[in-house]
């Protein structure tokens, strides 16, 4: 296991390489768990890298095309909150922190969608989105290339 040069880059550069590699591999379908790796790897880009990285995200609002999850993913965010990449990932990364998302089936039985939620400490919803696998991976593949680009730049 080779050290880390440039701990946080490579930690994000090495994380999307393992769900890329997971692609690759021949594995019975019984034993297939690309989601929970997938979610395993979410929650290391959206909590390690995000405390320091995180101003840099950029408050673009969110669109299917460029970062795979459409405003109509999202059905509630807090009031006066844009449905902004900042945002979005905020309230991503407290969800998946705090284990409040929840997979659901399609008619295969395969997990085809993700349900994250937020709430403040008083209890009161700040979030909910149900996003679709394939968006979401679309999301983490553009959250970690700005991350990675980012790092790039402050090299």
């Amino acid at each position: 296991m080779s050290y880390y040069l440039h701990q946080e880059f490579d930690f994000v550069e090495r994380t999307k390489k393992i769900i890329e590699q997971y692609d690759n591999l021949t594995i019975p379908e019984k034993d297939k768990f690309e989601v929970t790796l997938l979610l395993n790897c979410f929650v290391g880009l959206l909590i390690l890298p995000q405390q320091k990285w995180y101003d840099n995200l950029p408050t673009e609002i969110v669109s299917q095309k460029e970062w795979g999850i459409a405003p109509e993913h999202i059905s509630f965010i807090k009031k006066r909150e844009e449905k902004n990449i900042k945002n979005i990932s905020r309230h991503l990364r407290n969800s998946v922190a705090h284990y409040r998302f929840k997979a659901f089936n399609n008619s295969s039985n395969k997990i085809s969608r993700i349900k994250f939620e937020d709430f403040e400490q008083s209890g009161n919803k700040t979030f909910e989105a149900l996003i679709p696998l394939a968006n979401l991976r679309q999301f983490t593949n553009k959250l970690t290339d700005n991350f990675m680009t980012e790092m790039n730049r402050q090299k």
